[in-house]
């Protein structure tokens, strides 16, 4: 596979909304249980979404085609979304959003207007807000659409910093990582999703790649500059009062350590460092040296989420062709289950 696309892939990779607990009767085969998104090849258009019931003892892949008439979503799986009685599934290289009945997994419509090279998803006072890179290489064309999701279409274009990523809304405000492009940046924006505008700016780690929050802090995970640039980083996790929107503290890694795909639950926070999971409190001041536990031969970590005391890791292929797998771990590092799943899985989405 070809440096340039492995490079887009590893781009594509990372996706995070928190877990959404929306309160729905059921009405369809898929109203709970786990989504996985596979991104699929790039420029191939063979996206995919599989799902695994509660249970997490059975797992359908392709529903999206098996609901619409063997229809692909589209051509690389950026992110999905839930809001409501939809979903949402951000598709990259396409340049649109499929929205589908959250329940059904039946084809409602598409959004394509407003969308340039299009991200990460999360929603707030009945909008959508997504993030956009426009061309990569221009670090003055980025911006975030906002959609009114009463009729799914175009409110506002917000122009933001350089390579905005991660999304996610907390605290009534919208919180945007501006991971650089393909470039790199250090950024947050905070904005106010009642006026569409954004309050202030945050400098963080650089490359930040991962939010959580619990409603009173923000925690943002930065990777940190790699080892092919001239003045290589370590990463950071920085913490964020959301009442003053001012950092209170800053956890430094070790050099040489990249890490990303920060999750909390249980009042823990969890991150990855290649095939490694870790583990902190939210009082801890340093990053762990061990290891809450290590995959070992599994393939490329391209999605995580921990959820209820359950380690769900989604893994590509090493050359990032052919079907992909999930397996779920509890914190002993005991096996639950695997799963073999889509091409490329890169987001684990868990409603209930």
């Amino acid at each position: 596979m070809a440096a340039v696309l492995s490079a887009v892939l590893f781009l594509s990779c990372e996706s995070d909304n928190d877990i959404k607990e929306i309160p729905q009767e059921k009405s369809g085969n898929y109203s709970e249980g786990i989504f996985i998104l596979n991104e699929g090849n790039f420029g191939s258009g063979n996206s995919s979404v599989s799902f695994l019931d509660p249970d997490l003892q059975e797992i359908q892949n392709n529903i999206y085609a098996k609901e619409n008439e063997g229809k692909s979503p589209g051509d690389t799986g950026q992110t999905m979304g839930f809001y409501e009685d939809y979903a949402y599934i951000v598709m990259n290289v396409s340049g649109k959003i499929e929205v589908v009945d959250r329940h059904t997994f039946k084809y409602v419509t598409t959004i394509e207007s407003g969308l340039d090279n299009p991200r990460f998803i999360d929603f707030s006072t009945g909008k959508a807000f997504v993030s956009n890179w426009g061309d990569g290489m221009d670090p003055d064309d980025d911006f975030v659409a906002v959609y009114d999701l009463a009729n799914f279409e175009l409110e506002e274009i917000i122009p933001v910093e350089e390579g905005p990523e991660k999304i996610l809304a907390t605290n009534n405000k919208i919180y945007v990582a501006h991971k650089g492009g393909f470039g790199f940046n250090n950024k947050v924006s905070v904005l106010d999703p009642s006026i569409n505008q954004i309050e202030v700016i945050i400098e963080v780690g650089d490359a930040p790649n991962s939010m959580v929050s619990n409603g009173t802090s923000l925690w943002v995970l930065a990777s940190g500059l790699p080892s092919y640039t001239e003045n290589e980083t370590a990463g950071k996790i920085t913490k964020i009062d959301l009442t003053t929107q001012e950092v209170v503290q800053e956890i430094k890694f070790n050099e040489q350590e990249h890490p990303s795909n920060l999750n909390l639950d249980n009042q823990k926070l969890y991150y990855t460092l290649e095939d490694a999971v870790y583990v902190l409190g939210q009082g801890d001041e340093v990053v762990s040296d061990s290891a809450l536990m290590q995959f070992n031969n599994e393939g490329v970590l391209y999605g995580f989420r921990v959820a209820k005391e359950k380690i769900y890791a989604a893994f590509a292929n090493y050359d990032f062709t052919g079907d992909g797998k999930l397996i779920i771990q509890g914190q002993a590092g005991n096996k639950i289950n695997e799963f073999p799943t889509g091409i490329n899985p890169n987001g684990i989405y868990i409603v209930e």
